[in-house]
């Protein structure tokens, strides 16, 4: 079993690696937004106590600051999460689990690697053909998308964009984010044409090895747990279950 330290530890990784436009403390809460886009970037991360005395002080804090967004009121909720109760605390107040996710991670030196087996170019940041593909294989609409596009350059830590080419186009996608010993991988995705043909392998590979080359010790991601194709693969390549978060949303969302 994870420990709570190390589901916490993870969860601040990750939320470095995927920063709101908008962040407020509220104690040990990190509250955040973006838009309305990702629910991640939107949504409370409650890691350690609040600032409030009670629950209830706490969520009237919580709802004025998504008012003020014009978004619902969203918890990324873990085991981990303080307090301890408030998972049944927002269920009682009508927050329905949304989108439960795993959270998967890996020693680099145990992942297996092998040479690509299709063309991958990695450069340090977003460039045009990315980017186009970004809209293209996701199907964002053209808001979603620069929303999506300015937390990929707000991002503080180094970071690696890579790309697979077949017949100078872009087929693929992936990003990687340097924190400390973690490297977390995002937006992975694969035209659906070209699914199945180790795409998405070729490019993780690549972006492990240069979390490798950039002193990374460890790799994490998220998938969703309905999502089962994605979660074979990445357990072909070396990833383990290591825990689970869910969303807890106000029901009018």
């Amino acid at each position: 079993m994870t420990s709570l330290d190390k589901i916490t530890e993870i969860e601040t990784v990750a939320s470095r690696a995927w920063p709101a436009q908008h962040t407020q403390e509220y104690g040990g809460w990190l509250l955040r937004a973006a838009g309305g886009v990702t629910r991640r970037a939107n949504s409370v991360l409650p890691l350690h106590d609040s600032a409030a005395e009670t629950l209830e002080v706490a969520l009237e804090y919580v709802q004025r600051f998504y008012q003020s967004h014009k978004l619902p009121v969203r918890f990324q909720m873990t085991k981990a999460s303080h307090p301890t109760d408030l998972d049944s605390f927002l269920e009682s107040k009508g927050l329905v689990i949304d989108m439960p996710t795993k959270m998967l991670t890996s020693p680099l030196d145990r992942m297996t690697l092998e040479e690509p087996e299709i063309a991958i170019v990695v450069f340090g940041s977003p460039w045009d053909d990315w980017n186009s593909a970004f809209g293209t294989l996701t199907g964002f609409d053209q808001s979603t998308l620069a929303i999506r596009s300015d937390i990929i350059n707000r991002i503080p830590s180094k970071k690696a964009c890579a790309a697979a080419i077949m017949d100078q186009k872009v087929i693929g996608i992936g990003l990687g984010v340097l924190d400390g010993d973690w490297l977390g991988l995002f937006a992975l995705v694969t035209h659906e044409n070209f699914r199945r043909q180790h795409v998405a392998t070729s490019i993780t590979q690549s972006l492990v090895s240069w979390g490798l080359s950039q002193g990374a010790s460890q790799a994490y991601l998220q998938v969703q747990e309905d999502n089962v194709p994605a979660q074979k693969l990445y357990y072909a390549l070396g990833f383990e279950d290591t825990y689970s978060y869910w969303y807890r949303v106000a029901s009018e969302a």
